[in-house]
């Protein structure tokens, strides 16, 4: 009989312990590497080479509505095209609201979201700590077949435990969930995939505001960011994220043109509103330029 790990959903085995869904006791519910993730944090370096387009496929297959999750900080053109993608009556979910910042108005946030990606689904903020949208979730939940997609990291097996009570395994690890897993009339699926990093945010986010002078570079882990001439600009990215302030340097290798009340987004990290028009330098083509999601995106 075919058993399958209620944490990831891989086919468990006994056999190979260097393959997927190894497990010592086959009438365990979980294999290897979900019990070490589970119990320990730990991952073990062995996991299924995810496809984005044989996710979507099987997807699609599916008679289902779907739920396609996405933090505020990793809305990009990117992750918005996975879920265009998606032929299935779906919504959009922000989900890990409560990382949200206080300042924003959230109405504004998701009518400037629709407006700058051309969503025309409606858009549901939640998050495993917020009742009050988690039980607009459970009410799409409790008489349709639902499937819970988005890319890597979002919280979706986490969402999946809170409505439902249920034994996901879960973890800030890349690729947790390994195959689709059926609970009841709900599908949790693997993470789409980036060409980048994602950084998980673990707080609500604080906004830095710098006024940064053209003699002047910020240092963003890897990423620099220098302006031909005094700028303003607001940074949004999870409060982990190592930010210094250096004497300019000349190893940019993009200049970028910025306008006032636009976001420079930086894939897999967050964004930055500029409040003024900008010359910007960088030394990463991993971005996107945008009207801000924030604020009065639209207005000059």
């Amino acid at each position: 009989m075919i058993k399958k790990c209620l944490g990831c959903g891989i086919v468990l085995q006994d056999k190979d312990v260097n393959s997927l869904g190894y497990t010592p006791k086959i009438e365990n519910d979980l294999c290897q590497r979900c019990f070490k993730l589970k119990h320990y944090g730990e991952k073990i370096d062995i996991e299924k080479k995810q496809n984005n387009n044989t996710i979507i496929n099987k997807i699609n297959k599916e008679k289902a509505i779907v739920l396609y999750l996405i933090d505020f900080l990793n809305i990009n053109k990117e992750t918005v095209a996975f879920f265009k993608e998606i032929n299935s009556f779906k919504y959009f979910i922000i989900t890990k609201s409560d990382i949200i910042p206080r300042n924003i108005k959230l109405e504004k946030l998701i009518a400037n979201i629709k407006r700058e990606y051309l969503i025309e689904e409606e858009i549901i903020l939640c998050s495993i700590y917020d009742a009050k949208n988690n039980n607009k979730l459970k009410n799409i939940i409790e008489s349709n077949k639902v499937i819970f997609c988005g890319i890597t990291n979002m919280g979706k097996s986490s969402l999946i435990n809170k409505l439902t009570n249920s034994d996901i395994t879960i973890s800030n690890k890349e690729n947790t969930t390994q195959e689709f897993i059926k609970i009841k009339n709900i599908i949790d699926t693997p993470g789409f995939i980036c060409d980048y990093k994602i950084m998980v945010p673990k707080s609500k986010i604080l906004p830095k505001t710098y006024q940064l002078k053209s003699k002047y570079y910020l240092k963003i882990d890897d990423l620099v960011i220098g302006a031909e001439s005094d700028t303003l600009m607001t940074l949004y990215f999870a409060n982990e994220t190592k930010i210094n302030k250096r004497k300019k340097i000349d190893n940019y290798k993009y200049l970028i043109k910025i306008n006032k009340n636009q976001d420079l987004v930086i894939k897999g990290m967050g964004f930055i509103k500029f409040s003024t028009d900008a010359l910007i330098y960088l030394n990463s083509d991993n971005y996107e330029i945008r009207n801000s999601i924030v604020g009065d995106s639209y207005e000059n």
